[in-house]
């Protein structure tokens, strides 16, 4: 260790004596570990970490997937009801727990904001392991009568942010949707419950569950589920076995329940639902809704700054080369004083070491910035309210371990060739050895090819992603954008039933709808791209119906005038009215995709159609529009009912759309003034323009294309700054035959490409083995990619056009500076 200090110490030395050289490889590297680190964060939030709970190993998720009949909220859920049952009726589980997320009205000292809440089984944090900050957490006596225990736990984020971290809120009431509540306690600090990325604001018992969700109850409705279960493995029990002896169980849950289905039902479907299989899954990494949107986005852009890296290494290593030449006259002094290798190479080692720390501490501040500006673009609303992007002790270990690794990796091969250095050629100051030798220069410029190479592939990529994008922003999503604001309410969560809640939007609309500059005004329950998605199963009168055929199309509530409104054409028949109210009689308007799917080129103005449990709701199409791709512009669009948001019984929020006449949309403030005309105490969320909308909904496109065009840059600045040290240090080398070569009246045209063509050929292998890597590789990028093949020739040839101009223009520099040599004074050079 003394030795160890004392070579860091005169490393650091040696390096202060040189700050340019210095600067450039700590800003190179710093640029590299910080963009690998910035990208292993989001990757170890979404992807690697486990739950900050007790034991999480432990943990697992059960999911029921197959045919079901009724409603369904999310996958892996399951109804209140089986859930007991998994609880009462299984001993190869501690623990099993519940928990469902939901958005509340929450009020406090006469304030109203929209905060996460999250309904919980009473035993959810026993199963957990987590304690309390403060106070006390839920417990099984919570798990008492239905709306019997009017109790809240606040995360300990939401407790330092609304209440300034108050000990004194213990026993202080708050109100949730109009319901006074009673603040119990505060949950641990870090734990930010089980589903990665969207943190509860505030936990309440499932016993509160008409309270939190005011439009639809379904405490014990076995034909509704919308409960996420978890479970805690028994000691010495394994997945395996708890899956075994849960499928059993499972069997016998079905068997009673398959007896409460429709009289109805085919023999079929009944075979098939008692058949379904129960999935024991991991449960240590938690939920998330991020994981599977992610998962390979992360991963790819992981490998392209693990290749940024590389190349940053392949740059310092001929910097190093360069200065290992600059220094041989001294490495070959202190071995004929009896230096040992192994000690110059250490020396050498210990230079590089400091030069990576170095580098990694500016890495993480350019991690903290390049992640902060990440999750600043990210939908504010979505599953991503729970990342941060400041460094933890995980991801300042990652730097510095990668730091470590970068400087063995780029420092090696100039440690050794310091140490080959002939002693008596360097003491005589020859000039080839001065200026480093032709082996030195045949292993810069391999590192140069190598740079250009993985160039290639990243800008192959960062080409594919970004057409990829262009195509994606060009799909026309079957309705306009521009001039358009949208936001949203929940009169609901405010103590609104479902009457006053239809009259509050109506008035709202008028409301709107006379605001200057205002063209139309209408609103939708889900709206499109917003990622929400509603079906039910339908029954169409004439259509007979296959066996195990999907009747379920997507459905969604819209107001009088949503499709002027939204520019979305009207193929036939009318759309709705004011008059389509609660006490009119049901109707539908269908897109053309589910009007040909059920009736071919039938007209299907004036067909029934039934939607519920018992079907009993005679609705009459009166309407057919153009199709929209509302749920993603990158998928075709789906068969569609709309249904006046009037006429459903269970109103919850509604998400307006104001379309303004010309020039801008209507501003925010205009808007926001108008709700708080006609009830102040309303939250609204989700505002902004359709346009932000839009790009929101293509956020991961977006992410990927800016990053790996950013990458791809800066591989090829890398590259670049490479190819011109390879080629200065070329021109160094032939300077005494550049001069003989213009003495005996070579002209400056052909020594500029004398030296040009060296770089020509040193770029042109490099692209070649690069468009050769990056057509293997781009494949497993296919899925990432619409409206084009990840081999598309003209992306592929356009990437190495770029690459080959930039390569040319960084040899240009050092070519021209030859033809400007003095032939006089390139003869005194030796």
């Amino acid at each position: 260790m003394r030795t160890l200090g004392r070579e860091l110490r005169f490393a650091v030395r040696a390096l202060r004596k040189q700050p340019a050289f210095s600067a450039i490889v700590v800003l190179t590297l710093g640029l590299g570990i910080g963009a690998n680190t910035a990208i292993f964060s989001l990757l170890d939030q979404v992807l690697l970490r486990r739950l900050p709970v007790q034991d999480p190993q432990q943990l697992v998720l059960l999911d029921g997937p197959g045919p079901f009949q009724g409603r369904t909220m999310n996958a892996q859920t399951f109804s209140y009801p089986m859930y007991r049952d998994f609880r009462d009726r299984t001993k190869v589980f501690s623990g099993v727990l519940g928990r469902m997320a939901t958005p509340v009205t929450l009020t406090f000292n006469g304030q109203a904001e929209r905060v996460n809440a999250e309904l919980v089984t009473g035993n959810f944090f026993d199963v957990l392991g987590v304690r309390p900050a403060l106070g006390r957490v839920l417990n099984a006596s919570d798990d008492g009568a239905p709306g019997a225990n009017p109790v809240v736990v606040l995360s300990y984020g939401y407790w330092t942010r609304r209440f300034g971290g108050d000990p004194t809120v213990l026993d202080q009431t708050l109100s949730i949707n109009g319901h006074p509540m009673t603040i119990v306690g505060v949950s641990a600090r870090g734990f930010e419950g089980v589903q990665v990325g969207s943190p509860p604001d505030v936990m309440v018992p499932v016993s509160m569950k008409a309270q939190m969700t005011p439009t639809w109850d379904d405490l014990s409705d076995r034909r509704s589920r919308w409960l996420t279960v978890m479970a805690r493995l028994a000691p010495g029990v394994t997945r395996e076995r708890a899956a075994a002896q849960m499928n059993v169980v499972y069997r016998q849950i079905l068997e009673e329940e398959v007896a409460t289905l429709p009289k109805t039902t085919s023999q079929s479907f009944r075979q098939r639902f008692v058949a379904k299989h129960l999935d024991v899954l991991p449960g240590a990494r938690g939920l998330s809704d991020l994981r599977s949107e992610f998962n390979t986005p992360l991963i790819v852009l992981m490998c392209m700054v693990g290749v940024v890296l590389l190349i940053a290494c392949a740059n310092i290593a001929n910097l190093l080369l360069a200065r290992a030449a600059s220094r041989q006259r001294e490495v070959s002094i202190r071995l004929a004083l009896g230096a040992g290798r192994r000690r110059i190479v250490m020396q050498q080692l210990s230079e590089s070491l400091v030069l990576a720390l170095t580098g990694a501490g500016a890495g993480l501040l350019f991690a903290t910035w390049t992640g902060s500006a990440l999750l600043a673009a990210l939908p504010g609303d979505g599953a991503s309210r729970g990342l941060h992007a400041g460094p933890d002790a995980r991801v300042v270990l990652f730097a510095f371990a990668l730091a470590v690794i970068t400087a063995l990796v780029f420092s090696v091969m100039p440690s050794l060739h310091a140490t080959r250095t002939p002693v008596s050629g360097a003491l005589k100051e020859e000039a080839g050895n001065v200026a480093g030798g032709s082996r030195q220069a045949r292993v810069r410029g391999a590192l140069v090819v190598a740079q250009v190479a993985l160039s290639m592939v990243l800008l192959s990529g960062a080409a594919l992603f970004a057409r990829s994008l262009f195509n994606l922003k060009s799909v026309d999503p079957g309705f306009t954008i521009d001039h358009l604001v949208t936001f949203s309410i929940d009169p609901s969560l405010s103590g609104y039933d479902t009457p006053r809640s239809r009259t509050l939007f109506q008035r709202l609309q008028a409301e709107l709808a006379s605001l200057p500059g205002v063209r139309s005004v209408s609103m939708a329950e889900l709206g499109p791209l917003t990622g929400n998605n509603w079906s039910m199963t339908v029954k169409v009168d004439g259509y007979a119906a296959k066996e195990n055929e999907d009747l379920n199309p997507n459905v969604d509530g819209i107001g009088a005038g949503y499709f002027s409104t939204m520019g979305v054409p009207l193929v036939a028949g009318r759309e709705f009215t004011a008059a389509d109210d609660a006490g009119s009689p049901h109707v539908a308007v269908v897109n053309e995709t589910m009007a040909h799917y059920f009736f071919g080129s039938s007209n299907p103005i004036g067909r029934r159609i039934w939607f519920g449990r018992d079907r009993n709701i005679d609705i009459q199409i009166v309407g057919v529009v153009k199709d929209t791709r509302s749920l993603s512009l990158k998928k075709d669009a789906v068969r569609f009912v709309y249904i006046p948001y009037t006429q459903d019984p269970n109103l919850g929020p509604l998400t307006f759309y104001v379309r303004a006449a010309a020039g801008p949309a209507t501003p925010a403030a205009a808007v926001r003034d108008a709700v708080h005309r006609i009830d102040p105490s309303l939250p609204m969320y989700d505002m902004k323009t359709m346009t932000a909308q839009v790009d929101d909904s293509l956020f991961v496109d977006r992410m990927v294309a800016a990053l790996s065009v950013a990458f791809g840059a800066l591989a090829t600045l890398l590259a670049a700054l490479g190819l011109y040290g390879v080629i200065s240090y070329a021109v160094a080398r032939r300077t005494r035959e550049i001069g003989i070569r213009m003495a005996l009246g070579a002209e400056r045209t052909r020594v500029l490409w004398l030296v040009l063509r060296e770089a020509a050929v040193l770029a042109g292998i490099g692209i070649v083995a690069g468009l050769g890597a990056a057509m293997l590789l781009v494949r497993y990028v296919q899925a990432q990619l619409y409206g084009l093949s990840a081999t598309d020739p003209r992306t592929l040839v356009a990437a190495a056009a770029v690459l080959g101009v930039i390569a040319l223009l960084a040899g240009y520099v050092p070519a021209r500076r030859a033809t400007a040599i003095d032939p006089m004074l390139a003869l005194r050079t030796e």
